[in-house]
């Protein structure tokens, strides 16, 4: 169903709200929504397969929660789940619970009694409790529907709060009059996206992305670690490519096992703790990726991670109170993690053209270029794999100086692809 279709729908002046819900769903490109049928909000399941969403039901509230962040992370999309009032709110609380502090992108709507009746309760009002005010304090937001007329607003800004900053739940509690009762709909009742949040992925400054590309260029022994910021924001494929070109080691938080495979050279799976907390002890500049360094990271401090004073940090968060929160950082960059690492791999490969020019123009002049100095030792390992310890190890020991050491001998009379040495390059 295309975007004008699904905000448009028939020609009629009203719905139910519960189908009104349903279809600005779509718009987000919700294709599958989590949680156990009830009658409060039957107006929404019904509306739900209409719209192209598939309502999967599991055996307790608490799973559907899980399901939907699971769902999330695998996908980068919305995960949804709803929950009914009162037994059916109080089941789902630990998932919510846990969805929040993995930080996964969880909408949570609820239904709860009709109005009039609650918010505040009447008195004796049954299967209620204060839902909003018990999630508040576990989601990144939560908020009620106060009447029919407040329903678009609200979702609104429910789907804005799900994509601002770090993904966390947001909980939406709707009155069962509001899910089930019928509605007017206004010019502005049904909207795309872009007409209420950004949609488009927070980008780093130009100036710290060539500052951080000049940093880790010039790094003695970098790492990368990565935190399940680079899962959100579907970053794994320039991850895995920037550790390939600085041939840095990659280390990830517990959430984050799945943002490199283990299989790639470059990857220090954390299950070998003692070289993981070599190859964090002996990195010079480390590059922190969507990660808060909480204390399954031993909260970035030594004898874990190298002494301040002589291992700097650049982080990169969409979080801005993450940045330098735990550890002081040389570089604060907020960003989306993936825009980030975009910009970043585009800029170190500026440079490496310009090195390579240079050392081309050099190699026509007749100057030879002083050989690289040896890298520092490599990281001892204690895998169980001795080819790939043989590869890191070899890797470390030809650790390049300053400037990279180009692909082609500076040495030999033409570069690669019959280029001649007297190509002009830009500047």
């Amino acid at each position: 169903m295309g975007l004008a279709a699904t905000l448009l729908g028939q020609d009629t002046a009203t719905t139910k709200g519960g189908e009104l819900v349903a279809r600005m769903l779509a718009a987000e490109g919700v294709t599958r929504v989590f949680g156990i049928m009830d009658g409060s909000y039957l107006g929404l399941c019904a509306a739900l397969r209409p719209h192209g969403i598939e309502l999967v039901t599991p055996r307790h509230e608490t799973s559907a929660a899980h399901m939907a962040g699971a769902y999330a992370q695998l996908t980068g999309k919305l995960g949804v789940c709803i929950a009914s009032n009162g037994p059916g709110v109080a089941n789902i609380l630990p998932g919510v619970a846990v969805e929040q502090a993995e930080g996964h992108r969880v909408l949570l709507i609820t239904s709860c009694r009709r109005e009039g009746i609650v918010y505040p309760d009447r008195g004796g009002t049954y299967q209620s409790f204060p839902q909003v005010e018990v999630t508040r304090p576990m989601t990144k937001w939560s908020g009620v529907v106060p009447s029919m007329s407040r329903l678009p607003e609200l979702v609104r800004r429910a789907l804005r709060e799900c994509f601002e900053g770090r993904p966390g739940v947001v909980h939406l509690d709707v009155p069962e009059s509001v899910m089930n009762g019928v509605c007017e709909l206004g010019a502005d009742s049904l909207r795309p996206p872009s007409s209420y949040r950004s949609t488009t992925p927070m980008e780093a400054p130009a100036d710290q992305v060539r500052e951080v590309a000049r940093w880790l260029d010039e790094a003695r022994l970098p790492l990368i670690h990565a935190g399940s910021g680079v899962l959100s924001a579907g970053a794994t494929k320039e991850l895995a490519e920037l550790a390939s070109r600085l041939e840095a080691p990659v280390t990830t938080s517990w959430a984050a096992r799945a943002a490199i495979d283990e299989r790639d050279e470059h990857s220090v799976p954390m299950i070998f703790v003692a070289t993981v907390n070599q190859a964090r002890t002996a990195a010079d500049r480390v590059l922190v990726l969507g990660s808060r360094l909480g204390e399954t990271d031993w909260w970035g401090k030594a004898p874990y991670w190298g002494d301040p004073s002589a291992q700097e940090v650049a982080q990169v968060d969409i979080d801005g109170e993450t940045l330098g929160n735990i550890r002081g950082v040389r570089f604060a960059v907020r960003a989306d993690a993936r825009a980030f690492l975009v910009a970043l791999l585009a800029e170190l490969g500026r440079r490496r053209e310009r090195a390579t020019c240079a050392l081309a123009a050099s190699t026509s002049s007749g100057y030879a270029p002083p050989a690289p100095r040896a890298g520092p030792s490599s990281i001892a390992t204690a895998r169980t794999t001795p080819s790939r310890c043989t590869r890191r190890t070899s890797r470390a020991s030809a650790r390049r100086p300053s400037t990279r050491t180009p692909s082609w001998s500076p040495t030999a009379a033409t570069p690669p692809s019959g280029r001649s040495s007297s190509t002009r390059c830009a500047p």
